[in-house]
């Protein structure tokens, strides 16, 4: 486990990166666009493929490369990395970048909606069935509603009844999907994909999606020796899942006297997390553990840590006659997290936004360097006898990993301020 202080380094090196890159790109007639969400990142458009922004940014000595995981729901992401010694961004950092270019060959309206190629949509809720049945199953659904992307859709559908867990999808034409549609299908038709893999490569006889959709983390059951085995299936790297569904879920157990949630060190930010709305809660953690932040920004307010929420904050921001005003006061608030606030930022009118990111994003960080609450979350989460698939497609090649629940390292994260989200939980794979 890094250090929080290599964390907070990291993140710098990252801004240092974005603000010299900035200036770069500006001087050339490059307009950046400003954009919160998806955490810190580079947004601007640049028009053309892969090899011609590979081709645009070796003289600055950044390598491209497109990015496993996708911020925007709209646009490509790519991977900046600085490969040579300018004397300002060190060698090695990286920078996602989000090219919101809008022309001929840019892929602006997404192919698939946000309940396109789930489950429920091709109608296998509360269905059980072995893998060749669900593909001869899908093989309909696909050809009546999806028929323009049938054909590429069908062969990794059939695709991922092989073994192993690298496919090759050289055979497939995926020309007519960009990067983020390829998120899109590896997060909505993953779950089914996931589904057929794990019959033929955990030894399930059927697979069963249940009657509701995303019930306790559960995406479908693996039947083996007429024996349900839950399975939750993640995209890509794995998406954060928020603390009250680990209570949720482990509810069962808690009645049965099996599991007692407040033995644990982690009950505490459970018990915040869960009985307070997402922001809420993010203060409240602070002055739970009596954090630094938390004891700076009490000293600004003139007031005391255990009387700081989110009302107090917000009556104290409103009494400052500009964001200008505010942004003179916080500084040392913001120096003790090692931290700014982007000038896109402060120009809205979201005041409580000053506070609460940057409190959210240092609290996730401090927990995990707590060894303790750490591990009793992963203790929590071990109780869960289930498994996770990860599901990725690639340009290459389809990914699946597996992870037992039993045996796997969790760690704490949050989606951001803009998500809206409340602290969640990941899986850390390839522990």
């Amino acid at each position: 486990m890094r250090p929080l202080v290599s964390s907070l380094l990291e993140a710098g090196e990252q801004s240092d990166f974005k603000k010299w890159l900035s200036k770069q790109l500006v001087d050339n007639g490059v307009k950046i666009t400003s954009s919160s969400r998806g955490g810190l990142h580079i947004r601007f458009a640049m028009q053309g493929q892969l090899a011609d922004f590979q081709k645009y940014f070796k003289p600055l000595g950044i390598d491209v490369q497109e990015s496993p995981t996708t911020i925007s729901g709209t646009f490509d992401t790519f991977i900046l990395t600085m490969k040579a010694d300018n004397g300002i961004v060190k060698v090695g950092t990286t920078l996602p970048w989000v090219n919101n270019y809008i022309g001929a060959d840019s892929k602006t309206k997404k192919l698939f909606g946000p309940k396109d190629l789930t489950p429920e949509t091709m109608a296998l809720n509360d269905v059980r069935m072995n893998a060749n049945e669900i593909i001869a199953h899908v093989d309909g659904h696909l050809k009546s509603n999806y028929s323009n992307y049938y054909d590429a859709l069908m062969k990794i559908t059939k695709l991922s009844a092989g073994s192993g867990k690298s496919i090759s999808l050289s055979s497939v034409d995926l020309s007519n999907f960009s990067t983020s549609d390829l998120a899109t299908i590896s997060k909505n038709y993953g779950e089914i994909l996931g589904g057929i893999w794990a019959a033929n490569n955990l030894g399930f006889k059927n697979i069963y999606f249940p009657r509701v959709s995303n019930a306790r983390l559960i995406d479908f059951y693996g039947e083996r020796m007429k024996i349900d085995y839950p399975v939750s299936v993640k995209s890509g790297g794995g998406g954060k899942v928020t603390i009250t569904n680990i209570l949720d879920a482990l509810q069962d157990k808690v009645k049965q006297g099996k599991v007692n949630p407040a033995e644990q060190k982690s009950y505490m930010v459970f018990k915040i997390v869960a009985e307070n709305g997402a922001r809420e809660g993010i203060i409240k953690l602070h002055t739970y553990f009596k954090t630094e932040p938390i004891k700076e920004l009490a000293r600004l307010m003139e007031t005391d840590v255990d009387s700081i929420d989110l009302e107090s904050v917000n009556n104290w921001l409103d009494s400052f006659g500009s964001n200008e005003d505010i942004k003179e006061t916080i500084g040392t608030f913001l120096e003790t997290m090692n931290t700014k606030i982007t000038d896109a930022i402060w120009e809205r009118n979201d005041r409580q936004r000053f506070i609460v990111s940057p409190l959210g994003e240092w609290v996730w960080k401090f927990l995990n360097q707590n060894e303790e609450i750490r591990n009793s979350m992963t203790a929590l989460a071990r109780q869960l006898s289930m498994i996770q698939v990860n599901v990725d497609i690639k340009k290459g090649a389809l990914v699946f990993d597996v992870n037992r629940f039993k045996k796997a390292e969790f760690i704490f994260g949050w989606a951001g301020y803009a998500a809206g989200n409340k602290l969640g939980f990941k899986m850390k794979l390839g522990s």
